[in-house]
């Protein structure tokens, strides 16, 4: 896959573990720690991408 910029990249990495760990999730057979973890991961990945969409807008402005 080609990625026209680091923040892509990034996005792209994000979404690909997001798609792991809800996998994970999905199969059933963790036990709360472990589904605890994953949930916590879930929400750190979420962060992540919020504020990778935060910078883009912000570079965005800058380049106008």
């Amino acid at each position: 896959m080609s990625y026209s910029n680091a923040l892509e990249y990034l996005e792209a990495k994000l979404q690909e573990e997001r798609i792991l760990i809800v996998e994970a999730i999905v199969q059933g057979k963790l036990d709360e720690a472990e589904y605890k973890r994953l949930c916590g991961a879930l929400q750190g990945l979420e962060l992540a991408k919020n504020h990778i969409k935060d910078l883009a807008k912000r570079l965005e402005r800058d380049d106008e």
